[in-house]
């Protein structure tokens, strides 16, 4: 469920009325469901709407209760056994996010929350914190930071100057540096036929407690659900987290980490500067990647990778000794 400590609800609406304008088409005479919500496939449930569209996540439709759900015309028999009703779409994932901005809207920080409601809280000039928006006591908020409406801020933080954090919760302890951006929407686009839309992101981030974060790195919240930092995390600068990642505890990133949406990363990983991360990778507990490699594959627990693409570190020493004895053979 969305949470409406971030997010405004609009509906419920007859199916017909939230598809009203749209390339799409479906049974009028079946039926004409109340739409409440939008969720992912496989959390959806009665009274909701989700899309589907890659064979490959045809497993999720074994977990789908949802009311309607956008489909293309070469897949509605995959979805015709279950209490759902079709919507033909020649691009489902886009149209799904054209119906997330009717059925939600985000809260802004208007009007402003006056900074004399918080106690024990320093709040420097500039600050704009919004409504419904906690922090706990022992906090210190440096100029020009903004707190959006509904953040929670635990006790005793160091919040740096030019900060932004929004859908956010944060633990206690949690060191920010100046110029840091938590909760922005997520590099979330769909293709359609007149081009990309933007996906709507309608999550949270959640980072634990005593975890510092460098000078401008940013978290994405999450599309649907949260993007979460674990406990004791340390990250350098410009460290950049997509959505709906989830990090383990006690990671250290270098400067200039790069990690695209929803990987799963374990405790304790270590990542040298500029390591980059593919989309829906897991990194196992205590692993090692070092400065600059690149992965597009899982890493197992314990093991440490290098290289671009990555590689057992091993495995990629050896190849760059084979490429030096075939240098040295043809100079010869």
């Amino acid at each position: 469920m969305v949470d409406t400590r971030f997010y405004t609800h609009l509906g419920p609406f007859p199916l017909g009325e939230l598809l009203s304008g749209l390339d799409v088409e479906y049974d009028t005479a079946s039926a004409d469901p109340i739409i409440s919500q939008a969720s992912p496939l496989q959390t959806a449930t009665q009274n909701q709407i989700s899309y589907f569209e890659q064979k490959r996540k045809q497993s999720q439709l074994n977990e789908c209760g949802a009311s309607a759900c956008f489909v293309k015309p070469n897949n509605v028999s995959m979805v015709s056994g279950f209490e759902v009703v079709p919507i033909i779409s020649n691009h489902p994932r886009a149209d799904f996010a054209r119906i997330l901005d009717r059925l939600y809207t985000a809260k802004t920080c208007l009007p402003v929350q006056e900074n004399e409601e918080f106690d024990d809280v320093k709040i420097c000039k500039g600050v704009v914190i919004g409504q419904g928006a906690t922090i706990g006591k022992g906090t210190f908020i440096g100029p020009n930071t903004v707190i959006g409406p509904g953040v929670v801020i635990g006790e005793n933080c160091r919040i740096g100057a030019n900060t932004v954090i929004e859908f956010a919760v944060l633990g206690d302890n949690c060191l920010i540096h100046n110029g840091v951006i938590i909760g922005s929407a997520g590099f979330g686009v769909a293709i359609s036929a007149t081009g990309g839309v933007d996906i709507p992101h309608l999550g949270l981030v959640r980072i634990g407690d005593n975890v510092s974060l460098g000078s401008m790195t940013a978290i994405d919240r999450a599309m649907f659900g949260e993007t979460q930092i674990g406990d004791g995390c340390k990250f350098d600068n410009m460290v950049h987290i997509a959505h709906n990642c989830k990090i383990g505890p006690h990671c250290m990133f270098a400067a200039q980490v790069g990690m695209a949406g929803s990987c799963v990363i374990g405790a304790g990983v270590l990542m040298g500067g500029k390591a980059g991360i593919a989309d829906h990778i897991t990194i196992g507990d205590g692993a090692m990647l070092s400065a600059t490699a690149s992965t597009m594959h899982d890493i197992p627990a314990g093991e440490v990778w290098s290289g671009i693409p990555a590689l057992p570190i091993r495995q990629h020493m050896r190849q760059i000794s084979a490429v030096r004895k075939l240098g040295k053979k043809k100079n010869s």
